[in-house]
């Protein structure tokens, strides 16, 4: 169960970029920026913790929306022979010169938040090309292996960074280093993340190339956009692609929900910051296994069955933490680890790698751009939703989370209904 695939110099490349951007979302996005930001706000805006709550999860939407709206328009023009790595390169900077931006001591909280997102729009358009560099690097018939690989060494690669970077934070948090240095410790780890991350992007960049594309002389952003409306009018014809991206939205909404604002959440829950670090560390380690697993279950049982157990997981992982009311229950927040953990990565691949298999190979970065439109989109309503509830009640609420219960309901039913067999045209 646990034999890993062989992988070729192609698909290690591949899947080693999922190692190096993974240490970015779990030490910076997940974990420390919210911290950062919480008492950067906290010492100079002079205003309560519900306002600065409801602005992480208001910029978290914001950054889903224009990352939603720009990814269509990046694969439709990265479909062009040549611009996949080109764009890939671009962003890439992008996201790497954000990250040791945020890592600058003494930034007002503002200037910090408008790092994080140039950072934070650089990654995520990255992703965007790499999850369309899959059809480039291996075959149909191991998509779903490959990516689940992918999202499992993520899990366990984050890990060493993680803990390298964090042991000044460490040291600061059990008083064997003056509070006074917690912000310093906190750039080391963000540097230490971002510098693996740039490190294990070298592969990807050296032995991948574009295997797909589109071969055109007017190579442009005008002749892009013509392509987007056409790939967009193609997709709409592709029925069960289309219903697809629907449920996509829907329920993936949740999972980068609680990606990006799991220790923001866990903070209004007033789930202490070890507590949080420790579930945060769980998580990976079960992810790791786990999402091998899920690769391996999903080739006996299909992707559909196991998109189906991983909406099941949130609903239930939803619902444990509604019951966190009090110190008391703030155990509750490993049982989520534990759930979370078991379907998070696998989730995540399997999505991708159910899509990638409906696609046309020679359209993939314009539907992969639609589809990473779709799954940024998702990461918009739930994090709205919960920052505006915080500000009706007036302070956040253990019950406010439950609404997230409605995205995976719906999105259950409109996923009955994809036929993946049948992802052909239809006039």
């Amino acid at each position: 169960m646990f034999k890993l695939p062989k992988l070729s110099k192609k698909e290690r490349a591949w899947v080693l970029y999922d190692i190096a951007n993974s240490a970015f979302i779990l030490t910076v996005i997940t974990v420390l920026f919210p911290i950062l930001y919480n008492e950067v706000y906290m010492s100079q805006a002079g205003a309560d913790w519900t306002t600065g709550s409801a602005i992480f999860k208001y910029l978290t939407s914001a950054l889903a929306l224009t990352v939603a709206l720009l990814s269509p328009v990046i694969g439709a023009w990265s479909n062009y022979r040549g611009n996949k790595r080109k764009f890939f390169k671009i962003f890439l900077v992008i996201g790497i010169v954000g990250g040791f931006g945020i890592a600058i001591p003494g930034l007002d909280w503002l200037l910090l938040l408008v790092i994080f997102s140039i950072s934070s729009i650089g990654y995520n358009l990255t992703n965007v090309v790499y999850d369309a560099f899959l059809v480039d690097v291996t075959s149909h018939d191991k998509m779903d292996e490959i990516s689940a690989t992918g999202f499992a060494w993520g899990y366990i690669g984050s890990l060493v960074p993680f803990f390298f970077g964090m042991i000044p934070y460490f040291m600061v948090t059990f008083g064997m280093l003056d509070a006074s240095l917690g912000h310093l410790a906190m750039s080391f780890a963000f540097i230490v993340a971002v510098a693996w991350w740039l490190y294990y992007s070298l592969p990807i960049l050296r032995d991948v190339e574009q295997t797909y594309s589109i071969d055109s002389s007017e190579n442009t952003l005008l002749q892009s956009l013509k392509r987007l409306g056409k790939t967009f009018k193609d997709i709409r014809a592709y029925r069960y692609i289309f219903l697809f991206l629907i449920a996509y939205l829907l329920y993936i909404d949740v999972v980068n929900t609680v990606i990006r604002l799991a220790v923001n959440i866990g903070t209004d829950l007033n789930v202490s910051a070890p507590v949080l670090l420790g579930v945060v560390i769980l998580v990976q380690f079960i992810g790791f296994p786990s999402a091998i697993i899920y690769g391996r279950l999903t080739t006996r049982f299909g992707g559909k069955k196991m998109i189906f157990y991983g909406i099941l997981v949130y609903a239930l992982s939803i619902y444990v933490v509604s019951l966190i009311v009090s110190p008391e229950t703030t155990y509750l927040m490993w049982i989520v680890g534990i759930l979370i953990g078991t379907a998070q990565g696998g989730i995540q691949s399997v999505s991708r790698s159910y899509f990638a298999k409906m696609v046309p190979k020679e359209k993939a970065n314009d539907f992969f751009g639609f589809f990473s439109v779709f799954g940024r989109f998702g990461g918009i309503i739930s994090p709205f939703i919960l920052a505006s509830l915080a500000l009706y009640f007036g302070k956040p609420t253990n019950e406010a989370v439950l609404f997230l219960l409605a995205p995976l309901l719906v999105a259950s039913i409109i996923l009955i209904f994809v036929k993946p067999e049948k992802a052909t045209y239809v006039e």
